[in-house]
């Protein structure tokens, strides 16, 4: 099994299409079927099953799509940081989630950059167990969760507690204390902040089919601020613009405490020592 082998397996997989590949690796069809063929070969089984119409992935090819991400990725990251080494003293892959990274971890990482220049950093988003995979293939140094990891290879830091807010825009007509058990009934828009707030927001509005949703932090907050729309928070981002004057706190109540949204700081034991400047400077923020 070779690193251009499974390249190719990982394009045709995702264009299901060997002339597209060609195209994409600046390669002939013919070496793509190739290095395909030469794959099968090696493991043993047939990874695409192929037709005049369709290119589809085999039981097979499933089971090995997840493992060959993961090899590439290990297999480029540790070309970066080879190729690193004659500009920079160190480098780091830091990986996080996008509603982390848009509002609490960006001005962390500035402050971080400024001060250790040489350093050489590189930034991943994805959810929380997608960056726990990154960490255990090597890929990723350090990493912030919402949900923390129980491996014997992984050390997990609490790293912030937040509250979390009720806001709207600044020119709302709500004046009233909020009473969530009615967010169906009024202009609210909804955020996935994780299990634990899940849990709590279903327990204290219910089973309801709300008619905004989103998934992503900056897209949230730009609703927020251009209309007339209510949102829950964690305090880091609600707080960024409250004091900016773009949106503003409303009294709320529900049936059960609100959550504490709780961070944490994640990262191979292994690596202890390479990640010490950057660890204590989260620690510190």
């Amino acid at each position: 099994m070779e690193i251009q082998q499974l390249r190719a397996f990982l394009s045709v997989a995702q264009t299901k299409n060997f002339t597209k590949s060609a195209e994409l690796m600046f390669i002939s069809q013919s070496t793509v079927t190739m290095r395909i063929k030469a794959l099968e070969q090696a493991l043993g089984k047939k990874i695409f099953e192929r037709d005049n119409r369709q290119v589809l992935l085999t039981p097979a090819g499933k089971e090995l799509l997840d493992y060959a991400k993961r090899i590439i990725d290990l297999v480029d990251e540790g070309s970066r940081k080879l190729s690193m080494e004659e500009t920079f003293e160190d480098s780091l892959v830091v990986g996080s989630l996008h509603s982390l990274w848009d509002y609490l971890l960006f001005p962390i990482m500035t402050e971080f950059q400024a001060k250790h220049p040489r350093t050489a950093l590189r930034f991943i988003t994805g959810h929380s167990w997608d960056i726990v995979q990154h960490i255990l293939d090597g890929v990723i140094d350090f990493g912030i969760v919402l949900i923390p990891p129980t491996h014997s290879e992984i050390e997990v830091l609490p790293f912030m507690t937040e509250e979390i807010k009720l806001v709207t825009n600044v020119d709302t007509y709500f004046t009233d204390e909020i009473d969530l058990a009615n967010l169906s009934n009024l202009p609210y828009i909804h955020m996935d902040w994780g299990p634990i707030y899940n849990r709590w927001f279903e327990k204290n509005v219910g089973k309801q089919i709300l008619s905004l949703m989103v998934d992503h932090a900056s897209l949230y907050v730009q609703y927020l601020r251009s209309g007339h729309y209510l949102g829950l928070l964690p305090s880091a981002i609600a707080d960024t613009f409250i004091q900016r004057g773009e949106l503003v706190s409303l009294p709320f109540r529900s049936k059960t405490k609100p959550p504490i949204i709780q961070s944490y700081i994640i990262y191979p034991k292994r690596k202890v020592e390479s990640i010490k400047r950057l660890l204590e400077h989260m620690l510190q923020a």
